[in-house]
C-alpha cells in the first residue's frame, strides 16, 4: 500500500505550490529513513551538488530519486540564491544570495494553537505598524506557525548595498523584541510555553507551503492575515487541507523602511550583540575587549574522537572560544560515526568558519587561532577518501 507521502505527492497542484516556494532556494528534504541514532535523515545533496528545484517537474524528478529513503517534507531556505550548481554556491552567503525572505518561526505545540495564533496577529500588527502589509503571508508549521514577508519586499540593490545578512536579520529581530512582552502575556493567559525566534542564519531551512510535516499527518498551509481569525488545524488534514495561494502576493520595496529603521537600531547581524543595548533592543551585551583564552595555537591532534557527540543545531557559542573547539569535534565525530554525509559535514564547517565564528564575541587571537583550526578541519574533509581518513586525524576516544 503506498504510503501517505506517495499518494499526497502524487498531487500535481501540490508538486507545483511547493516547488514555486522552493525555486532559487537550497532544498532539503527530511526522509522517513532514519540515521543511526534514530533522527530522520535531512539531505541537502545529491551526487555532489546542493538540491535545487525550478519546476514541479524537478520536484517529481527529486522524489523519484530519493523513493528509496522515503521523501516526507521539502524544505528550502530563506535565502534566494543568484545560482546554486556547486557546494560552493550554497556556502556564498554575501556575494551569491540575492533575496531573503523575513522569517519569524513561533515554537509552540498543537494543542496551544489559539495561542500561537495570537502570538501570529501579534507579529502581523508590528509589521503593520512599519508599513509592511501585502507582503505578509503565514504557514501553519505543524507544531506551530512561521510569519514570513515575502522576498521581493526588500530589494535586491538595497540588499546588497546593506548587506544581506544585516538587513534581514536585523528587521527580523526589530520586530521580535517588540512583541516579546506580548508573547510573554499571551503565554500567561494560555499557560503555554510559545518562543518567537529569529532563525534568519545563512543555512536555516523553512518548510516550503503545502509540504507534508515531517512526522505529523499534516500539511504546512499558507495564509494571509485576514485568514488568522477563522484558521483552525482541520485545515491542515492531507486529504481535505485549506490553502492560500496568495502568499505570492507582495510589494515592491514594502519593508524598506523596516530594514532601514533596523539596522540603525539594531546594528547588523555580525554586529547584533554589540550595538543592541545602546539602540534600547534587549540583546546581551558583550564585552568590549575580551580576554584570549588561548595561550597557544590549536592544532586537529588536539581534537578527541566523542563516542556520543553533542547535537549539531541550536548550540550555543557564545563568548567561549572552548565551546566551538567541542562544537567541531562533535561536528567530526558524527562525520566518523556515520551520522552525517561528507557533503554535510564540509558544509557544516565552512559555514561555522565563516559565518558563526564571527559573532561570538571571541577575542581576535582567539579567533584567528579557530579559524585556523577550522581550516584544518576543511583540508583534511577535503582530501579524505573516508570517515576512517578523518579519524586517523583524531587522537582517539573521549570519555563521555
Amino acid at each position: 500500500m503506498p504510503s501517505l507521502a506517495a499518494t499526497y505527492y502524487y498531487n500535481a497542484s501540490v508538486l507545483a505550490e511547493v516547488a514555486e516556494f522552493l525555486r532559487g532556494r537550497w532544498v532539503a528534504v527530511h526522509c522517513e529513513r532514519r540515521m543511526k541514532d534514530g533522527r530522520p535523515l535531512l539531505v541537502r545533496y545529491w551526487e555532489g551538488e546542493p538540491l535545487k528545484v525550478g519546476s514541479k517537474e524537478d520536484l517529481a524528478r527529486l522524489y523519484a530519486q530519493l523513493r528509496r529513503l522515503k521523501p516526507r517534507a521539502f524544505y528550502g531556505t530563506a535565502n534566494i540564491y543568484r545560482k546554486l550548481d556547486s557546494r560552493e554556491d550554497a556556502l556564498d552567503y554575501t556575494g551569491n544570495v540575492a533575496l531573503r525572505t523575513l522569517t519569524w518561526d513561533i515554537d509552540s505545540t498543537p494543542e496551544h494553537w489559539r495561542a500561537t495564533i495570537e502570538v501570529a496577529r501579534a507579529i502581523v500588527g508590528e509589521l503593520e505598524k512599519e508599513g509592511v502589509v501585502k507582503s505578509v503571508w503565514l504557514k501553519w508549521s505543524g507544531r506551530g506557525m512561521h510569519v514570513h514577508v515575502h522576498e521581493r519586499a526588500i530589494p535586491e540593490d538595497f540588499l546588497a548595498q546593506k548587506g544581506v545578512l544585516d538587513a534581514t536579520w536585523s528587521a527580523v529581530q526589530l520586530v521580535l523584541e517588540k512583541v516579546r512582552d506580548r508573547v510573554q502575556s499571551i503565554n500567561a493567559k494560555y499557560g503555554s510555553k510559545i518562543k518567537v525566534e529569529n532563525l534568519m542564519d545563512p543555512q536555516r531551512v523553512f518548510t516550503a507551503p503545502l509540504s507534508l510535516h515531517r512526522e505529523l499527518d499534516a500539511v504546512c498551509v499558507a495564509l494571509k492575515p485576514e485568514d488568522l481569525d477563522d484558521f483552525e488545524p482541520s485545515w491542515t488534514n492531507p486529504s481535505s487541507f485549506k490553502h492560500n495561494p496568495r502568499w505570492r502576493e507582495f510589494e515592491d520595496g514594502e519593508a524598506v523602511s523596516l530594514a532601514e529603521k533596523a539596522l540603525r537600531k539594531v546594528g547588523g547581524y555580525l554586529r547584533k550583540n554589540r550595538q543592541g543595548a545602546a539602540a534600547g533592543i534587549a540583546v546581551q551585551a558583550v564585552p568590549a575587549r575580551p580576554g584570549a583564552v588561548f595561550r597557544e595555537g590549536l592544532t586537529l591532534s588536539s581534537l578527541r574522537l566523542k563516542e556520543r557527540p553533542g547535537p549539531l543545531y541550536r548550540r550555543r557559542l557564545l563568548y567561549n572560544p572552548r565551546l566551538a573547539v567541542e562544537f567541531l569535534e562533535d561536528i567530526l565525530s558524527h562525520y566518523v560515526l556515520g551520522d552525517i554525509t561528507r557533503e554535510e559535514v564540509i558544509s557544516l564547517v565552512s559555514s561555522t568558519l565563516n559565518v558563526t565564528l564571527l559573532t561570538q564575541g571571541y577575542a581576535p587571537e582567539d579567533l584567528e587561532k579557530l579559524q585556523d583550526l577550522y581550516g584544518q578541519a576543511l583540508q583534511i574533509l577535503r582530501a579524505a577518501r573516508s570517515p576512517e581518513d578523518v579519524k586517523r586525524a583524531l587522537s582517539g576516544p573521549r570519555e563521555q
